[in-house]
């Protein structure tokens, strides 16, 4: 069954539209959903992340919320708390999304603002509401198309209104092929840097695999990190100047490596992704390999690996 993910950004003062956007994907999911055997599913920071650490909390949700579809952005008074990167949650969500639509159309961005008047003479509030109406002026500049409304229950009409073209649009959209297969492999201590090319191979519509990412809980590791090795389409070892400490990363390039020369021109790849300008050993020697000595240059990766498909 096609699955339709639709993450939800705002600023917390838009609790009442946040639950109406949950009404809405529910009815959908049981009119919609049901008569295009298509499964409709809300994702929200508050239900779908979970306590961890990161560059900050941000970063945190970024990685647990993983890729969507649909991205529904509003704003009113309030423009947020800042980030590491960005000078709100919603904003970094938006740019977020925004960078992955310029690049692969994906998701889609359906932005709102409440235009209700208010009255303060809060200051602090007051410039708040100053960055929403510049992050307003960026959308526009940027292209985006964004829709008004005056009070919540505008917002319901509307936000149901759009979400049915556009889960019908992307509901009839032909399913593509097969999503191209990646086993990651990396030390622990390389994580961290390795994450961020997981998690925006996902939103390009690959299908990376990380133990720690996908090891469901009481698994054999063993057994199920070479089933993974050998039903992957690109084995793709980590290296670094941390590598020489992680000794199962050799063993995974061993098994992947053997596999390669028995199935040699079917399936199986391996692509070498260097994190620091390190020696790649003889044995993936042989291989195509790629320099991502930051993780900002993960397009990179995502190119070779098309190219290669």
């Amino acid at each position: 069954m096609k699955k339709l993910r639709i993450f939800l950004a705002s600023p917390g003062e838009l609790q009442e539209e946040r639950n109406i956007v949950s009404l809405v994907v529910d009815e959908l999911q049981r009119t919609i959903g049901k008569m295009m055997q298509v499964e409709i599913e809300l994702i929200r920071w508050e239900t779908d992340a979970w306590p961890d650490v990161g560059k900050d909390a941000q970063d945190v949700i970024n990685k647990e919320i993983g890729d969507y579809d649909i991205l529904v952005g509003m704003m009113w008074k309030r423009f947020g708390t800042p980030t590491k990167n960005a000078k709100s949650g919603t904003e970094e969500e938006f740019e977020r999304a925004y960078r992955y639509f310029k690049e692969y159309n994906r998701p889609k961005i359906m932005f709102y603002f409440r235009v209700a008047p208010f009255y303060t003479k809060d200051l602090k509030e007051f410039s708040q509401f100053q960055k929403v109406l510049r992050f307003r002026k960026k959308l526009e500049k940027l292209g985006v198309f964004f829709w008004e409304y005056n009070e919540p229950i505008d917002f319901e009409r509307r936000i149901r209104e759009h979400l049915i073209k556009q889960t019908n649009e992307l509901a009839r959209k032909p399913e593509k092929s097969v999503a191209p297969r990646l086993f990651f492999s990396c030390v622990r201590k390389d994580i961290k840097r390795v994450e961020p090319i997981y998690e925006a191979m996902k939103a390009v519509g690959f299908a990376p695999w990380m133990d720690v990412k996908d090891m469901a809980a009481g698994q054999n590791w063993e057994s199920q990190i070479e089933k993974e090795i050998t039903s992957t389409d690109f084995f793709v070892p980590f290296l670094s100047r941390e590598t020489h400490k992680g000794a199962y990363v050799w063993n995974e390039t061993d098994i992947a490596i053997k596999h390669y020369k028995r199935k040699f021109n079917k399936r199986i790849f391996p692509i070498t992704v260097r994190l620091d300008p390190v020696e790649i050993p003889p044995s993936l020697a042989m291989f195509e390999s790629i320099d991502v000595y930051s993780t900002d240059d993960y397009q990179k990766f995502i190119s070779k690996i098309k190219n290669l498909l």
